[in-house]
């Protein structure tokens, strides 16, 4: 049987796949559960807008007199910064399928029902524009896709390796795929998925707690239900100061490797991902090997543009400094005028007769695909610069430096 596999992460894949060498059968195919939903689905004739360019839209959405209740700075720096809860709020409302009416008559949000009316005024002139050029935004993927039967026939059943949460929309989704092919989901029950289970429960689904539950989404048979044999041996330790726990990390690994442990063996999971900044610090001998990749944020040249950027906010003696810090020509800086308007391709250019073009391939793939999107954008190069730094904020770069010693993310962990 054509069997797809559907994985939480990239790291599980590549496990299953390790796994997979070793037998001697026909390979199913493994693919994450992000691409999975984007090739499950078909937007008729519509483009998705980038990540960055639905902001500017939104801001430009956002120019109608009734917003201005909401006391949002539209000046384009302070809306980005609000921007992101926005859309957060309209993806979440989206996806779990809950209208602005509904929203309304909730108790607790009744006396937010002005602002509601405004937001959803916002979302109505925010998909106009978006219409009227062509594309979408994964916020109204919800109530504007088709099942693209082509893929889903593809195969002759599916198995979903969960971890984690779904939406409703993704609940549906795979309801409606199982309706045409088998589609078994595996997930290890635990006081930790209370609320996916809630949900399987209101399909007909009662799944046994603190267990390894396979079951079948098209017939809702419990396929098999074994207790969760895997039991954790943790130790808690408690440090007065957050830099605090590197010592103790180092010790333990180190502790770890003494007792045997290969440290090929051992991986560090970091809840929060920033902390990786200082843990690389104190990463002397490059033991460790960062998974989610090193920051583009952490390089000279990211910093080289934000000192730029900080200067033209304020010409301050400080300021001032920072360039000459990371070696940026100050007599050519002072030839820009930051305020002048113009197209992507002289921003661009104004960066290269400072001294600051970049070819690291991903960075020169970005300004391909940031130049083609803002192609007809017109603005300030000191806003082209905020832009740019926020493109440039997202990108990640390889850690080639050799560590034994795994330090992945928490949501890196699903399905490993």
């Amino acid at each position: 049987m054509k069997i797809l596999k559907i994985y939480p992460t990239s790291r599980a894949i590549r496990n299953e796949r390790l796994k997979q060498r070793e037998q001697d059968t026909l390979l199913p195919t493994l693919m994450r559960v992000d691409e999975f939903e984007s090739r499950s689905i078909i937007l008729p004739e519509l483009s998705m807008v980038d990540s960055l360019q639905r902001t500017l839209l939104l801001q430009e959405a956002s120019n109608f007199d009734a917003f201005k209740s909401l006391k949002i700075n539209r000046e384009l720096i302070r809306f980005f910064t609000k921007s992101d809860a926005i859309f957060k709020f309209f993806e979440e409302l989206s996806h779990e399928k809950v209208s602005f009416d509904a929203l309304v008559e909730g108790d607790a949000y009744v006396e937010f029902a002005e602002h509601i009316e405004v937001l959803e005024q916002l979302l109505q002139n925010y998909e106009q524009l978006l219409r009227l050029r062509g594309m979408s935004d994964r916020v109204f993927v919800p109530k504007s896709y088709r099942l693209n039967r082509g893929f889903v026939e593809r195969y002759e059943g599916f198995e979903f390796y969960l971890e984690g949460y779904l939406s409703y929309f993704e609940l549906g989704l795979m309801q409606e795929i199982a309706q045409y092919r088998p589609f078994i989901v595996h997930i290890h029950t635990s006081k930790f998925n209370q609320k996916i289970q809630e949900r399987f429960l209101e399909l007909g689904i009662e799944l046994e707690n603190d267990a390894m539950v396979s079951f079948d989404l098209q017939s809702k048979q419990i396929l098999s239900s074994e207790p969760n044999p895997y039991k954790i041996n943790a130790k808690v330790l408690a440090v007065e100061e957050r830099l605090a726990q590197i010592p103790v990390l180092l010790e333990s690994v180190q502790k770890m490797v003494d007792e045997g442990i290969s440290p090929d063996e051992i991986v560090v999971i970091l809840p929060d991902e920033s902390f990786k900044a200082m843990l690389q610090l104190y990463d002397k001998f490059n033991n460790f090997n960062f998974a989610m990749g090193i920051d583009f944020s952490t390089t000279k040249h990211y910093k080289q543009l934000d000192a730029l950027y900080a200067h033209w906010q304020s010409f301050s003696a400080e300021s001032h400094f920072l360039l000459k810090k990371y070696d940026i020509a100050t007599e050519k800086v002072n030839e820009v005028n930051a305020s002048h308007k113009c197209k992507i391709g002289e921003f661009f250019t104004t960066l290269e007769v400072l001294g600051l073009k970049q070819n690291h391939k991903d960075i020169i793939e970005s300004v391909a695909q940031f130049s083609r999107v803002f192609s007809a954008n017109f603005m300030s190069i000191k806003s082209w610069l905020f832009l740019w730094l926020k493109k440039l904020s997202k990108i990640t770069l390889d850690d080639v430096r050799g560590g034994k010693v795994t330090v992945m993310g928490a949501l890196e962990t699903r399905g490993v």
